[in-house]
């Protein structure tokens, strides 16, 4: 099946045991997806579908990566998953409305799995989609598949588990769930996010895991009617400095921990429906971070309600991170312009080529056709820059790669179609600016001046 409606759909069908067995294996790849140079490619309404598994049972685990045509690993320094989240288009989801996700990664290479006994429903006619983003850190076009491969029990009766996204943005802006971090605070300071999270069903959580970006320091669930006692610590793991994700070109975000903790517990942890429990979010409070997130993949076996208000925690709790050398202190890292130099590769770039612009207190800049209209652009301390978001047909945002010192951090929405962004500057220095959707097309330096 050739590009187009559909992307063509590989189904790869094995047992890991004879075909008697209970637990059959399954390896779907999604594809071909190809990325221009430098580019960056995310889900459209035709690239959208992939293939469920196609089977009665209960799926117990579930790994993706993104491999070529040959179904070899794909390295990050050629491609990356920025991230993907799984939906059953045949299931809702009861807090936020939409589809029901069910599994989700990124570059923390999360794997769903369950403890023993314990499964989310599958069925023959289940139909899913996929959200994805995918980054071309070469100087030619990249062609790629996403892979998942999935276990699933097809004999054995388990216990069915129920998905939730708990975001600490609430559900507002489910489709981009995103925070900034101003920055200005002290050495070793911490910012936190909160929202609460009202549980949907009782039951026992048996199993979770999280996705955050560059700069966390770890997410909590906590259970403020019970002295705020913690239910659920997830710890990022980040790469040293030698790390792929430090040493590619060109960067879309902050880069985050290659790894996350997943945590599972066969007792589980009882709740209550109507509940309302606390997602924290907490991250480096001293350079600014920009466009993170804050999220619980939170599965959750519906039984009945706990007897006691405050139940004691289950003693089988497993919180584990990957046994893999890295930091668990978030690295500071300054997030750099991306240009290209004269053979056409990626390079850092202190400004965008162009004229500079000199305003005074007030400015707009177009933004459309790829591009800024001004790509050099000096303004008086308490001036006002608006960006105008002029084409309808493509997705943009402007967001702070790196700054002076003590800035306030800021990102807009990247759906800003045919609106516009505007912010205020009081805090002198050089402001450097960019798309995270054309990170190497669209540049801009903004020059604060302290008159």
């Amino acid at each position: 099946m050739a590009v187009g409606a559909v992307l063509s759909l590989v189904l790869l069908l094995a047992c890991a045991a004879p075909a008697s067995a209970a637990i059959k294996r399954v390896t779907v790849r999604q594809g071909p997806l190809a990325v221009d140079p430098y580019g960056v490619r995310f889900t459209s309404p035709k690239t959208r579908a992939v293939r469920a598994p196609g089977l009665d049972g209960y799926l117990v685990s579930m790994h993706t990566r993104v491999v070529d045509r040959r179904g070899r690993p794909m390295p990050v320094r050629r491609l990356m998953l920025h991230h993907i989240v799984y939906k059953n288009t045949s299931r809702s989801d009861p807090v936020c409305g939409g589809k029901q996700s069910f599994y989700g990664t990124g570059e923390e290479n999360e794997t769903l799995r369950f403890p023993p006994g314990y499964g989310y429903r599958v069925r023959r006619r289940d139909r899913w989609i996929t959200g994805w983003m995918l980054m071309n850190h070469r100087g030619r076009r990249q062609v790629a598949y996403i892979e998942y491969t999935a276990r699933i029990e097809t004999r054995k009766r388990l216990r069915p588990v129920i998905p939730y996204w708990a975001r600490v943005t609430g559900c507002r802006g489910a489709r981009d769930p995103i925070f900034n971090v101003p920055g200005g605070g002290a050495p070793g300071s911490t910012h936190t996010e909160t929202a609460g999270w009202t549980v949907p069903r009782s039951g026992r959580i048996v199993a979770a895991g999280s996705h955050v970006h560059g700069g966390s320091k770890e997410i909590l669930l906590t259970q403020p009617t019970c002295e705020d006692r913690v239910l659920l610590t997830s710890r990022p793991l980040y790469g040293r400095a030698g790390h792929p994700y430090y040493n590619v070109l060109p960067v879309l975000h902050e880069p985050g921990p290659f790894a996350t903790s997943w945590i599972t517990t066969a007792a589980g942890i009882p709740v209550r429906r109507g509940e309302r429990l606390r997602v924290v979010s907490l991250y480096d409070g001293e350079r600014p971070h920009m466009r993170v997130m804050g999220i619980w993949h939170v599965y959750l076996a519906p039984g009945p309600p706990p007897a006691n208000a405050c139940p004691p925690m289950p003693t089988d709790v497993r919180n584990k991170l990957p046994a893999k050398p890295g930091r668990l202190e978030a690295p500071k890292v300054t997030v750099p312009l991306t240009g290209l130099d004269g053979r056409g590769r990626a390079r850092p770039i202190r400004r965008p080529p162009g004229p500079l612009m000199r305003a005074g207190r007030r400015a707009t800049v177009r933004v459309g056709e790829d591009t800024f209209s001004v790509r050099n652009l000096s303004i008086a301390r308490g001036g006002r820059v608006t960006w105008r978001f002029r084409d309808g047909r493509g997705s943009h945002d402007v967001t702070l790669a790196s700054g002076p010192f003590g800035p306030v951090g800021f990102a807009s929405r990247w759906d800003l179609k045919s609106r516009r962004y505007s912010r205020r500057f009081d805090i002198p220095g050089t402001y450097r600016l960019y798309c995270t959707l054309h990170p190497i097309d669209m540049t801009q330096v903004l020059e604060v001046r302290p008159e």
